[in-house]
């Protein structure tokens, strides 16, 4: 992450050290003229943020609670959040080891042991 990445996860995470940060291989338009700025997803303790920086900053928050049905997509090689509603932004491009990462995280508190 560069400083300005830095400087905004700070302020939106309340100066709390996520517990996981990835560069993904998404990107949107955030105000700059000739490129598209990457999307970063972060998971702390509670929720996942995403964000990007130019001009125009993105942000989005959503509780991991609330993800609990999301799936890496191997055809697309997207990770999908799910059944998040809100997000501009619901699939993001990462390799499937980062995936396995997020979704091990997401799923924690739902593991239900079959006897």
């Amino acid at each position: 992450m560069n400083e300005f990445e830095k400087a905004l996860l700070a302020e939106v995470s309340g100066n709390r050290e996520p517990e996981l940060c990835l560069r993904t291989k998404t990107r949107i338009d955030a105000g700059y003229w000739w490129r598209r700025a990457p999307i970063w997803l972060c998971v702390s303790q509670d929720e996942l943020i995403l964000l990007a920086v130019g001009k125009r900053r993105y942000v989005q928050r959503v509780a991991l609670s609330e993800c609990s049905g999301s799936l890496y997509c191997h055809a697309t090689g997207e990770l999908v959040l799910a059944p998040v509603k809100g997000l501009e932004t619901n699939r993001l491009a990462v390799s499937p080891a980062e995936a396995l990462r997020v979704l091990s995280r997401i799923v924690e508190g739902y593991i239900i042991i079959e006897e």
